[in-house]
């Protein structure tokens, strides 16, 4: 045979293998012919889709078979198939020679993700008046994003602010690249939606845009101040930190057990949480500033988890 014995490369991994743009993955190679010859220590050339040759070595042997170990590679920025060439050298083996052998390893590359997250959404907004919110982008292979925009729009698709994203990752996080951005509610009162996209284009590495919303209750302007004390009904002692809900206003009471709390003029039902503690909602009627008092019973708390009473 001009050529020498034939030799069959294979990888013990399904193809066409699936790897995000930049991500690290691997194979493992495996080396067969008719006569089971041993390839310990003989150089495979790993060669990428740029060109460059990696050589890698045979390192075990058993059942006729010649394995490399485990082959760390990392995909290329080139969304789609990509493929990568493994070829082994023609070869002598106790004096019987050995053809070159190849084998292409498709690899389909795909965009890494982006995520994005809104917080710190106020709830309600008074009607044409500026607000702010924090959001954030993350790159799932936690490349910096610093400098990058993220855009929000309102319901009808019109731009209604635009803020690129900080140096620093949010506290606690690898990489949710955060900016503030600051907007201006509808002039109507309602439930209103925004919505949030990261454009992930200028990245060297390609990943997918991203969107998302959020949503807020747009109220009238506030023209009174509610008052509210909340006190233990036994002892009278004031109660801090009882969260107190009108409608979509909120609001919680410190040390001294007071709150206070901007509203429109309406009627309410005011009601109040406190862990261990149960006070029935009570209805208020809003024309002028005013005051009210809660008195709270204790109670052995049945369930942790509840919160308002309906």
């Amino acid at each position: 045979m001009a050529d020498g014995v034939p030799v069959e490369l294979t990888v013990s991994e399904p193809l066409p293998l699936e790897a995000a743009a930049g991500d690290e993955f691997s194979l493992t190679v495996r080396a067969a012919s008719a006569d089971g010859r041993d390839r310990t220590g003989l150089m495979l050339d790993v060669i990428a889709p740029d060109g460059t040759v990696a050589p890698r070595p045979f390192a075990a042997h058993q059942d006729g078979v010649s394995e490399t170990g485990t082959i760390a590679l990392h995909a290329p920025a080139q969304i789609g198939l990509n493929v990568f060439r493994l070829s082994l050298p023609a070869h002598e083996i106790a004096g019987t020679r050995y053809a070159e052998a190849a084998l292409d390893v498709p690899v389909r590359v795909r965009a890494q993700a982006t995520s994005l997250a809104a917080w710190d959404v106020p709830s309600p907004v008074v009607a044409g008046r500026r607000f702010t919110v924090k959001a954030g982008a993350k790159s799932t292979a936690n490349r910096p994003l610093a400098g990058l925009a993220i855009e929000i729009r309102d319901a009808a698709g019109a731009m209604a602010g635009r803020g690129q994203l900080g140096a620093t990752p949010w506290p606690g996080t690898d990489a949710l690249y955060w900016t503030e951005i600051e907007l201006t509610a509808p002039p109507h009162a309602g439930p209103a939606t925004w919505s949030i996209r990261f454009e992930a284009s200028e990245l060297d590495l390609p990943h997918e845009s991203s969107a998302t919303s959020f949503r807020a209750m747009v109220v009238p302007a506030p023209e009174h101040r509610l008052k509210i004390k909340v006190v233990e009904q036994a002892t009278a002692a004031p109660l801090a930190d009882v969260e107190l809900r009108l409608g979509a206003y909120r609001g919680t009471t410190g040390p001294t057990g007071l709150a206070e709390i901007a509203l429109p003029k309406g009627r309410y039902q005011l009601s109040v949480w406190k862990a261990g503690y149960d006070a029935p909602p009570r209805p208020v009627e809003i024309g002028a500033d005013a005051f009210v008092e809660i008195e709270a019973l204790t109670v052995a708390e049945e369930d942790p988890d509840a919160r308002w009473k309906m």
